[in-house]
Order: structure tokens, then sequence, then C-alpha cells
């Protein structure tokens, strides 16, 4: 699943090293699943393009303008483009080119017959970001969902992991990254969205094979660290871990081993800030700084229980409109 992401990340010269830990384990989890393979597909680049047009079926992109970043200069780019449904016009999109590279793919992400169109874009800096923009004929209306910029280790591809031809996206909480450890320790619980209606819906809980493996991964990681012997970076695996589990239904179990393998010499979360970036107190240990990090995730209630109301889709998808 992580294929084209890391082969981006060679021709930027990136550190492959540094996606998350848990990159290959979500790889592993998905390997029989099937991949939504792009029916026809346009890369954005560094070439102008004019007046290119992009068709399968009753679904057609036109790319009327797009001219690259120049970064030599402060001039302003833009990229201009229409979407068509049986020849009938559906909408045109004018921006700022605001990314390094981008792609148009018509895939089939449901069992109706009519491709999507996935517009995803990569905008550059430190594992950062991918935004993906989809457009879904929905009846008589064109459905348009639209990700928040989303890092490395969320930006996920489609597969269909259960085979009802429904694609899942598969990406991950993001939020986890940095919280309690360096980017290249954190491993945040897997986040699996299901494209339905035109919609990315929440399914997480229903693939728990999945979400095993990744804790599994987790675990594997973790196992030989103990609060006299800590593992360097235990805690921020152990973060995503609790929540991996909570995820799972065995949210104590989850949290006995938390408290059996962390590393209580580990302050690296441990401050508590305001929206402004003030240091507000400190948290007496890790376990008391996680538990309060779950409840603002909505994980856990403000009691402390798990929370059956989670939806995880809020933090993949920014805007949903009907054209």
């Amino acid at each position: 699943m992580w294929r084209n992401l890391l082969g981006r990340n060679q021709i930027l010269g990136g550190n492959i090293l540094a996606v998350p830990l848990m990159a290959g384990i979500l790889a592993l989890a998905s390997a029989t699943a099937a991949i939504a393979e792009p029916l026809a597909e346009i890369s954005l680049g560094d070439v102008p393009l004019r007046n290119q047009a992009l068709t399968v079926g009753p679904v057609s992109v036109r790319i009327l303008e797009f001219d690259p970043v120049n970064y030599a200069t402060d001039e302003t780019r833009y990229l201009a483009y229409e979407l068509y449904i049986d020849g009938e016009f559906q909408t045109e999109v004018r921006q700022e080119v605001d990314f390094m590279f981008a792609d148009f793919s018509l895939q089939n992400l449901d069992p109706d017959g009519i491709p999507e169109v996935i517009f995803h874009r990569y905008t550059g800096g430190a594992h950062c970001c991918s935004i993906y923009t989809i457009y879904s004929a929905q009846g008589d209306r064109l459905h348009r969902t639209i990700t928040y910029p989303l890092d490395a280790s969320a930006a996920g591809t489609f597969e269909d992991l259960d085979g009802d031809d429904y694609s899942e996206f598969l990406s991950a909480d993001q939020r986890f990254l940095y919280a309690f450890g360096s980017y290249a320790s954190s491993w945040p619980p897997i986040v699996t969205l299901t494209f339905r209606n035109g919609s990315l819906i929440d399914t997480t809980r229903q693939f728990s094979e999945d979400m095993r493996s990744n804790a599994y991964g987790m675990y594997e990681h973790t196992r030989e660290s103990t609060p006299n012997e800590p593992k360097l970076g235990a805690n921020s695996i152990l973060a995503g871990y609790v929540a991996q589990k909570i995820l799972m239904g065995e949210y104590e179990s989850g949290w006995d081993y938390m408290l059996a393998h962390h590393d209580p010499t580990d302050s690296w979360g441990l401050t508590e800030y305001n929206s402004s970036g003030e240091a507000m107190g400190t948290f007496a240990d890790f376990p008391a700084a996680l538990e309060s990090f779950l409840v603002d995730l909505d994980y856990l209630t403000v009691t402390g229980d798990p929370n059956p109301n989670l939806d995880l889709s809020r933090i993949v998808v920014e805007q949903e409109s009907l054209l």
C-alpha cells in the first residue's frame, strides 16, 4: 500500500526510514486486499498543460490550464479543470498551484460502474502533505469530498479490503505523531474509511484483523521494555497501542500492558500547552498524560470510559458538499 508513497519520497530524495514504524505493518495487514487501480490517470509535474482530457465511460476531466510552480519567482500559477458526466458540464475549478506534484485519476471506488474522479496533490515538506479531492456522481448531483492535509503516515491508498466492491481508504490517526516521541518512533492507530454514496465512512472497527495486526507490531516493538529497563521511544508506540486496543474493544488489557512497559523517565509529552503555545502545567507521569490525551482525542469519554461514538472520519475528511 505504501509503494506509491515511498516511490515519491525516493524521487524527492526523502529518507525512507523516517516513515513511522506502523507503515510496514499496514502494508502486511493489507497484503491480500485488492488495490483500486486507476482506469486512467494524468500527472501534473514540471511541464505546463493545456486542454488535456481524461475520459473513462461517462466521466471526463478536462484540464484547461496548468502551470507548475516557479520557485525562482513569486509569480502565482494556476490549475483550472472541468468535470463532465455523460457529456454534461458538472463543475469548474480554478485554484492556485500550491503543490509540488499532483495527479488526476479515474477509479471505481464503488459498484455503480461510474468512475470517481480523484485529484491528489502533494504539497511538499517534512513528511507532508497529501490532499485528496474526490468527485462522485450521486443521482443527478456531483458529490465532492476533500480531505485534510494528510501526513505521509496517513496518506494511504484505496483498497477493497473485504471484496464487496466498496473501496476502503487506509489511513492513520496522525494526531499521535510527535505526541509522545519523535516522528520516527511514532506509531498511530489505523483509520479505515469505506467509500459509500460519495462519502468516506468510518469502518475501522469492522476490520479487526487489520487492527490486531497493527497492535501486534506495536507489541513486538515494546515487549522487552519495562519501567526499570525502558526502551527508547516506548511511550510513543504505547500511546498508539492503547488507542488501537480501545478500537478493538480491549481497553483494559491495553492499558495494563502500557503500565507494564512504559518509560517513566521519558518526559516527552508531559507538558500541557494552551492554544497559544504557552505551557500550562506538567502531568505527573506518562499514564496521566496519555489518559488526558485520549480524552482530548475522544477515544475516552470525560469519565475515562471508551467512547463508542468516536467517528474517525472527521479527522480525515475536512469538507463534503453537493455541487
